[in-house]
Parts: C-alpha cells; sequence; structure tokens
C-alpha cells in the first residue's frame, strides 16, 4: 500500500483529545487499544471451558475402558464436551452448581467403537442401502457404538458421511474411513474399489485417497506383492498405513515384511506361537471380526431369538426381519452346507488366535465387518464381545479391545478411555458387564462428546421411515 502523506498539525484539535487526564495523544491510543484488548480477552475468557457448565454423574460404577476393576460408588464430571474429573467418589470434587445426575449404581463405561463396519446399509453383505442411512447411523447409536471405522465405501458417500457428522449435522457415530478398497484388476467388490493391475497406478491411487483424507488405506485380496509393497511406500510418503484383507493370507508374516500396518481380521488358520511373536515384534494390529466368521458357519441362524434384541427390533425395518427368517428357514445346496460345515473349523481358529494375540500384547481391536446375515449394525458389536468372551479374554479385557484398543489403532488420543482430558462420549448401562458381557446391551443413556442423545428418538418408529429396499449388489 502507499503511506499517506503526513498531515501538518493545524491546533484545531480540541485540546481535550490531545490531552486526557495528562495523557499525550499517542499514549491515550495505546491505552484504549491495550484496555479493548484486554476486554476481548476477558470476554473470551468467559465463555471458555472453566466457564461453561459442570455436570457431574454420581453413584455410578465406572468402567474405564483401560482394563482397570471396575470402581464402585463413582463419580465422573465433564464440563462442555470433555472428562474433568473421574475416579472413587472421595477423590473427585463436584463443582459449584454442577447439575448431578444419580446413577444409582449402573455402569458409566466409554461409548463402543466397531473398527470395521462398511456404512451401505442392508442385511445380507451384498445388497446396500445408500438412501436409509438414517436406520443404521441410529441402530450404532441406539447400541451405545459412538464410534466406527468403515473399510470399504462409495468413497464420495463415506466421506460426505464423515464429514457431517463431525460436523454435527447429522446426528451419528464418529466415521473414520478409508475410502475406497484397493484391490487388483479384477476387483471382489467393483463399485466400491480402486482397480490397480500395475505398480504405475498406485501413486494416483493413493493421492486421491490423500486428497479425501483418509484414516488409512485397505489393501484387499487381487493386490500382487510389487503392488502391495508400492501401495505401502507411496502410503508412508503421505502419512497414511496401510491394513489389509488378504483372506486365507491374512496373519502372514511375509505381508507384514512389506511393510502393512495391520490385518481388517483374524486369520482362519492357526497361527503358531513364532508368528504370534513375530507380530507383536513387528507391531501389527488385528482387527477381531469374530462375528462375520461365525456368520460364515450360520450357527447364529439356527436360533433366532437375537431378532427380538431391542437393539435389533427397535432399528431394523420389517422387511429386513423378514428377509432374515427367510434365510434362516432357507434349505441350503450340497457346496452351501459343506461351505458353512468347513467354517466350523476356521471361526475355531480366528478365536484361538484372538486370545493368543491379545495374551501376547498385540494390538486387537473390536470389528464386526457388519453387515451380513445375524451380523447387524450396532447389535453385531455386543455379540462380537461376547465372542471374544468365549475365546478367552475377560469381559474387561473385551471391553477394552472396543474402547482402549479402537482409540489406539487408529491412533487418537482423545477417547476410548474415561479419563480426564478425553472426550466425554459415554454410556450408561443397567448392568455389570465386567461380570457378564452381555450386559453392555443393556444401554440406557448414550451422550456423544458431552451432549445427551436422546434414544428413543432412534428407535425406528419414531423415523418416518420411507420404506427404502436395499438394491444393486455390489459384487457384480
Amino acid at each position: 500500500m502507499r503511506k499517506r502523506k503526513p498531515r501538518a498539525d493545524t491546533g484545531t484539535r480540541r485540546p481535550s483529545l490531545r490531552r486526557f487526564c495528562g495523557v499525550p495523544d499517542g499514549r491515550l491510543i495505546l491505552a484504549v487499544v491495550v484496555f479493548a484488548t484486554s476486554l476481548a480477552g476477558a470476554r473470551a475468557g468467559a465463555g471458555g471451558p472453566a466457564a461453561q457448565p459442570a455436570q457431574a454423574f454420581t453413584n455410578a460404577v465406572l468402567i474405564d475402558g483401560t482394563g482397570a476393576p471396575a470402581v464402585e460408588h463413582a463419580t465422573v464430571v465433564i464440563r462442555g464436551a470433555t472428562i474433568e474429573a473421574a475416579g472413587p467418589a472421595g477423590q473427585v470434587k463436584i463443582p459449584s452448581g454442577a447439575a448431578v445426575t444419580d446413577l444409582h449404581g449402573k455402569v458409566l463405561m466409554p461409548g463402543l467403537a466397531d473398527m470395521h463396519v462398511h456404512l451401505l446399509g442392508g442385511w445380507d453383505g451384498h445388497a446396500v442401502d445408500m438412501l436409509g442411512y438414517r436406520r443404521y447411523m441410529n441402530a450404532l447409536l441406539y447400541a451405545g457404538v459412538t464410534t466406527v471405522l468403515d473399510t470399504g465405501n462409495v468413497q464420495p458417500y463415506i466421506v460426505q458421511l464423515r464429514a457431517e457428522t463431525a460436523a454435527g449435522r447429522l446426528l451419528g457415530p464418529h466415521i473414520y474411513c478409508v475410502g475406497g478398497i484397493v484391490d487388483g484388476a479384477d476387483p471382489v467388490w467393483p463399485p466400491i474399489s480402486y482397480a490397480v493391475a500395475s505398480v504405475g497406478q498406485v501413486a494416483p491411487v493413493v493421492k486421491g485417497l490423500k486428497r479425501d483424507n483418509v484414516d488409512l488405506i485397505k489393501g484387499y485380496v487381487g493386490l500382487s506383492h510389487a503392488v502391495l509393497e508400492r501401495l505401502v511406500e507411496e502410503g508412508r510418503k503421505v502419512s497414511l498405513r496401510v491394513i489389509v484383507d488378504q483372506w486365507q493370507r491374512n496373519g502372514s508374516p511375509d505381508l507384514v515384511e512389506d511393510g502393512i500396518y495391520g490385518f481388517a481380521h483374524l486369520p482362519t488358520r492357526l497361527l503358531s506361537p513364532d508368528t504370534v511373536r513375530f507380530m507383536r515384534e513387528h507391531n501389527t494390529v488385528f482387527i477381531s471380526t469374530l462375528i462375520v466368521h461365525e456368520s460364515q458357519t450360520r450357527n447364529r441362524l439356527r436360533d433366532l431369538t437375537f431378532l427380538d434384541d431391542p437393539l435389533v427390533r427397535d432399528t431394523s425395518p420389517p422387511s429386513f426381519l423378514e428377509g432374515l427368517r427367510a434365510e434362516a428357514a432357507r434349505k441350503l445346496g450340497s457346496d452351501e452346507a459343506a461351505h458353512a460345515e468347513r467354517w466350523e473349523k476356521l471361526q475355531q481358529n480366528a478365536m484361538a488366535n484372538a486370545k493368543a494375540l491379545f495374551r501376547a500384547g498385540v494390538l486387537l481391536a473390536a470389528g464386526t465387518d457388519a453387515p451380513y446375515p445375524g451380523d447387524m449394525q450396532g447389535e453385531g458389536l455386543h455379540h462380537e464381545l461376547e465372542l471374544l468372551v468365549a475365546a478367552g479374554l475377560t469381559p474387561l479385557e473385551a471391553i477394552t479391545v472396543a474402547t482402549r484398543n479402537a482409540a489406539r489403532l487408529i491412533g487418537a488420543g482423545d477417547w476410548g478411555t474415561i479419563e480426564a482430558g478425553k472426550a466425554a462420549t459415554l454410556i450408561v448401562v443397567d448392568g455389570r458387564p465386567d461380570r457378564n458381557i452381555s450386559d453392555t446391551r443393556k444401554v440406557v443413556e448414550v451422550m456423544l462428546r458431552g451432549r445427551k442423545i436422546d434414544r428413543e428418538s432412534l428407535k425406528l418408529v419414531h423415523q418416518n421411515d420411507p420404506g427404502y429396499e436395499p438394491v444393486s449388489p455390489t459384487d457384480f
């Protein structure tokens, strides 16, 4: 900008402006600026965290997500979106003026995380219901699932879902995503995949994923060794780690040597002690997905009482429930029956691997791969925890897999446990899931970053659901 030529002082300005209580006009201007700045700072401070109203939950049983024993008669204080204090009642001071909620012995624990979902709707693992996104977003929250990792989707669609939930314009769990799956020349799931036939195609694909700020890259079964190596290399350049689903090769050390971060499923072949040790030494991560393995056995379809669970009944369209009942009653062909029988052993192997990896200190996070028959959005995670306990984890360990470990897998430090400074994303449970893991189902309240969610409004009956039907299978 051009400088203005100084104007001569003609002496026509009033003396009162040239000196105020003996202060020269230059100092006066400085004093006014300082005063205004201080006032603005004071006003900003008045709206800061310390000035926000506090909420206190008393007489709670605290399961903090760290794996520590439950704390009886606990108090948790939150202010705004953040946990301010948590612990035994005698050690936590309730701020003056705080709104106090007596939980009368109910459990307060972190919101649950499902780190392997596909937010495409439907119930059978094939057809999609993108228009019905409200159904599954509500079903997840209704079940106390407050965080998800979408592990393969139509990229613009999932990126928008993630952005709108983060902005608060769309009610739903916090979403992390991989965007589209990176597969070989003939993708298994074409509409949600990048088809990559050569190493030369990798860099542009990674560039597109980074442009949309995905949280991880997912490599799929069709990738060659050379392409997977290049995918890891290009991902590192833009700080994106690679998880893989290589089907029967999940858990293979050679894939870890290619530089991957971890596996999107537990292996279905029994891992040797040496391989388990190798995984720990290489800081390899695993996502559990025992329930989708069980879906292949069809065991859950032999007893449909789970359809009467409020987590399913209150959030599922009648057509979905009818479809599941019809599928359960369908007579299998010989190949299908043999497939289900073969998966019995594979499911047992995956469960044994879950226990061995967890006991060895390998990072294991909970995931479901929902939706599949018997593997429902929301309710499925509770059954996943039941399967983890059946595999040999304690209830508290299983809860940790779906809370603290989930946050660690994605590299987040602001959620996953109930500790001072963490996000106030919490659920209240009317039971003792530290003793009986099935009690995680008894969710009565959900809070997202300090905001209490009206669970009743999440029920399908209150949604004026248009009745969208799933269409167009994603695997042609």
